[in-house]
This record gives structure tokens, sequence and C-alpha cells, in this order.
């Protein structure tokens, strides 16, 4: 068993560092990977912010120096050509401009779109129509900036209302004043009806992150595996620590238990400990425990001895108080015996007479062997012996031994026995012993005569042998005491103050309890013996 627990608690201490390393590294893994993907972020933010910020500017260098330039000079050189859309227009400039750059960053992207557009490619996407709406319901606003998902992949969006001023309405207000260039080079899908002060459209960086998701991702792969691996390193080292500190002197310390109580070893034998650590107290506290249990068993073993003695003497005790009534039992019938034998030896008698004499000697014979038989069974000092018994065969068998005390003392027995009373688990020589203890007390309590009362009954699965006497009660400031070894309140030579202290010993022996109820004017004895389950 203790090797058992021993292997659970190695088992619990590996898995348990084992979890917590892996724990460790996963959660600074997924930090990493979330501070990776937090930076990607923001980077990317800064750059759509700064391309955003960098075609905002070329838009508004158009309108308010490139376009009123270029208008001036075709109005001085009366060019046939009244909008050059090339050099005029802010949104064909800003997305030609971004076309030339996506050549070098191909993930980079700008659009500038309105639901009424006069170029029908720049017309709004949902997307691009939602933020519209959005900006137009939030004019407060300057920009937005999310992460939107588009075919699977996460792309982050910087967006910018395009609000109208008098100078976009020369292109984009009422058709009839629109420059014709621009109505013959986008025809008839060509959208127009801009109001001034209005969010007419939306201009967008998109760059994608899926790419830098996946680098972070990676990255933060990697620094788990190395940490797993990292960790694995000081996870052995921690197990052959904890094997060579903790695991193998508690095996050592394991072994002497198992040793000690399976007898190979025995409590004298100690270690030193070696070491000075909380392993070493351990050690020292075993061997003090050891000491402590070696005393402990040198004392029961004195103490169990001690009590055979007790019960021994106790037993002899009441042996001698029986002394009278045994003699006057075997007397008896020796005297029978002895006149019927003379007799037979001086006297002629017919053979009916003759054979009359001889059966009066055999009774007398086996009358004398009976009481001689139950007192060496009440005297021998035999081990404990358990068997299935009945109660009132026992209680009839020591009421035979007290019945010449009793009729001499001029005290009438009275008994009640419960003929479905079940059998008890217990030694019936001790048990007789505890019963006969009890009838000599009651005979002793009584003064002059009286009436002692034997009754057996059951009481929820228990079996109970209640001696009651009509002594005088036993006086309420002692009560509590009697069952105190060596407390007696008998005259000197009477009693040793032994024998209830023996008898409610035997009694607990048997599982059993012992008890009293007294009152002036009685007290009851009773002996509970569980029945046989």
């Amino acid at each position: 068993m203790l090797q058992r627990v021993q292997s659970s608690l190695g088992l619990k201490f590996g898995l348990a560092v084992g979890l917590y390393l892996l724990l460790f590294s996963a959660i600074v893994s997924m930090a990493l990977f979330y501070y990776l993907r937090s930076q990607a972020i923001r980077d990317a933010a800064d750059k759509t912010e700064i391309i955003m910020t960098q075609t905002h500017s070329l838009g508004d260098y158009v309108r308010d120096t490139l376009r009123p330039t270029m208008a001036d000079i075709l109005r001085r050189n009366k060019s046939q050509e009244d909008f050059i859309i090339e050099a005029m227009s802010t949104t064909h400039i800003s997305h030609e401009v971004m076309r030339r750059f996506n050549a070098e960053l191909p993930d980079y992207s700008f659009k500038r779109s309105s639901p009424v557009p006069l170029n029908p490619r720049n017309r709004s996407d949902a997307f691009h129509e939602r933020m519209r709406l959005f900006f137009e319901e939030h004019r407060e606003m300057s920009s937005w900036r999310g992460i939107e998902s588009v075919g699977g992949k996460e792309i982050l969006v910087f967006a910018r209302p395009v609000v109208s001023d008098q100078s976009c309405l020369w292109c984009h207000g009422s058709e009839k004043n629109v420059p014709k260039s621009l109505r013959e080079r986008f025809g008839a899908e060509a959208r127009y009806g801009w109001l001034p002060n209005a969010v007419v459209g939306v201009e967008s960086v998109s760059i994608p992150l899926d790419v830098a998701f996946a680098k972070a991702q990676r990255i933060a792969t990697d620094t788990f595996l190395f940490g797993f691996f990292v960790l694995f390193i000081l996870f052995l080292g921690l197990s052959l620590t904890f094997r060579h500190l903790v695991a193998k002197p508690l095996d050592t310390l394991s072994a002497r238990f198992r040793n000690i109580a399976s007898g190979a070893e025995p409590l004298t034998g100690s270690s030193e400990a070696e070491r000075s650590d909380e392993i070493g107290e351990l050690n020292n506290s075993f061997n003090l425990l050891a000491r402590h249990l070696l005393e402990a068993e040198e004392k029961l073993r004195k103490t169990a001895e001690l009590e055979k003695q007790l019960m021994h003497t106790e037993k002899l005790a009441a042996l001698g108080q029986l002394s009278a009534g045994v003699a006057h039992e075997i007397n008896n019938p020796l005297g029978g015996i002895k006149l019927c034998f003379n007799n037979l030896q001086s006297t002629q008698m017919d053979p009916k007479t003759r054979e009359e004499h001889i059966m009066v000697v055999n009774d007398g014979l086996d009358r004398i062997q009976t009481i001689v038989r139950q007192l060496l069974d009440y005297a021998k000092n035999a081990p404990l012996s358990i068997q299935p018994v009945s109660l009132n065969e026992i209680v009839e068998k020591v009421l035979q031994l007290a019945d010449y005390t009793l009729e001499n003392r001029g005290i009438v027995l009275r008994t009640d026995l419960d003929a479905g009373l079940p059998p008890v688990a217990i030694d019936a020589n001790k048990m007789e012993q505890v019963l006969l203890n009890l009838i000599i007390n009651a005979v002793q309590a009584i003064e002059g005569t009286g009436t002692i009362h034997v009754r057996t009954y059951r009481d929820d699965h228990v079996c109970v042998v209640a001696i009651s006497d009509s002594g005088p009660g036993i006086p309420h400031e002692i009560v509590d005491r009697i069952f105190d070894p060596f407390f007696t309140t008998k005259e000197v030579g009477e009693g040793t103050g032994l024998g209830l202290t023996v008898s409610k010993a035997i009694v607990e022996q048997h599982g059993g309890t012992l008890s009293v109820d007294t009152a002036p004017g009685g007290t009851t004895f009773s002996v509970r013996i569980p029945e046989v389950s």
C-alpha cells in the first residue's frame, strides 16, 4: 500500500509539473501570438494611415493647386480641351499613383468610390456604400478603421469620407455644366448630381492581414515547440531531482514500514538520518515512532498478562466464595454413598434392595463427578474461545453452582428466561465467570433474606441477562466508581475489588456492555451481548 501511495505521489508530482510546464509554454505562446497579431494590426494601421495621408495630400494638391492652374492655362491658350483628366481629376490621379505603387507593393489597395461616379469603374460596392452611409450618419467622424473578412481573408481597412465642395461640382454637379470632354469620355454611364457639402463617396486603403497573422502564428508555434523542448529538459531534471531528494528516501522509509508490519524487521531497529532537511526530520520522527510503538507493545503485553492474572485471581476468589456450597454439595452424596456401602457390606439383602443401593451409589458418584467437572471447567485458565452458545444454558449452569449458597442464605431465586433467545458468539467459560461474580455480588448485597431475580430477554438484536437483587442499593456518590480496579465496599477478606472490573473487561471483549441501574431497594446489573448475525 505504501508503495502504491509512493508511486501515486511520484506520478502526481510528474503530472502536475508537466501540466504546469505545458500550460506555461502554451500561455507564453498564446500571449506572443496575440502580441504579434496586435503589433501586425498596429503596423498595418500605421501604413494605411500614411498611404491615406499621402493620397489625401495629393488630392488636396490637385484640387487646390494643379486643377486651377491647368484650367487657367487652358483658358489663356484658348485650348479646345476644356478638362484634362490626367492632370485635373483628383480620383484619376490618386488611382494612377496607387497603380504604380501597387507594382512595388501589390498587397496594398486604394479605392475612391461613389454611388454616383463620373467613371463607372468607381461605382461603390456594398461595403463602400455601407461606409458612406455610416459617415453620412456620423458626420463628426473623419475616418474609420477596422478588420473585414473578404473571401475568407482578414483585411485591415482605413476609410475616409469624400465630402463634396464647390470645386467638385464642376465635374460632378449638373450634367449641363460638366466639361464636354468628360461627357464624351464617359458617355451615358456617367452619373451626376452631387450637392455641396454632402458625403458623396468613400476613399479607402486596404492591407491584407493573413500573411502577417500567419507569420505571427508560425513564430508562436515555433516558440511553443522550442519552449516545450526546453521545459521538457527542465522537467526531466526536476523529476530526477525529486527522485533523488524525495522519492528514494521515501521508498527506503516505506520499505522499513513494510518490513516492520510483516515482522521481517524488529521495532528495535533504527536508521540514522543522513540529512538535516524535512526528509531527515521525517526519518527521525519515524525512529521516534518506532521506539514509542515498541514501548507501547511492551506495555500492552504486560497489561494483557496482568489482566489475565487478575481474571484468574478473581475467578479463584469466586471459587472461594462457593467453597462452602461446593463442600456441602459433595458431602451430601458422599454420606449417602458411605451409608449404602456399609449396608452392602454388613447387611444381607435381597437382590432388589441391593440393586437400589448400588443405584444410589452410582447417582451420588455421578453428582460428585458433575460438580467437580463444573468446577474444573470454571477454574481452568483457557484462552478466549468464541462460539455460538445459548445464554440460557450458561445462566442455568451458573445457577447450579450457586444453588447451595442461595439456599444457605435463605435467598429466593426467581428466573425468567426467554425461551426464544437467539444464540450469541461468546466464550462460555468467561461468561460463566461474569455471571457467577454478579450473582455472588447480589448475594452479598442482600442483608438477611431477600430475592434475586435472573432474567433473559432480547432487545433490538441484543441478548440481555439482567440480575436484580433486593438489597439496599448502591449509594449515589459511589455508583460511578464501582467498576474502578480495587474499589470495594465489602469487609476485608470478602472481596478483592476486581470482580466488576474484570467482569466489565470480559463483556467488552465480546463487544458487549455491562451496566448498572440502582435505587434504594435494589440493584440490577445488565449484561448486553449482540446476537449472532
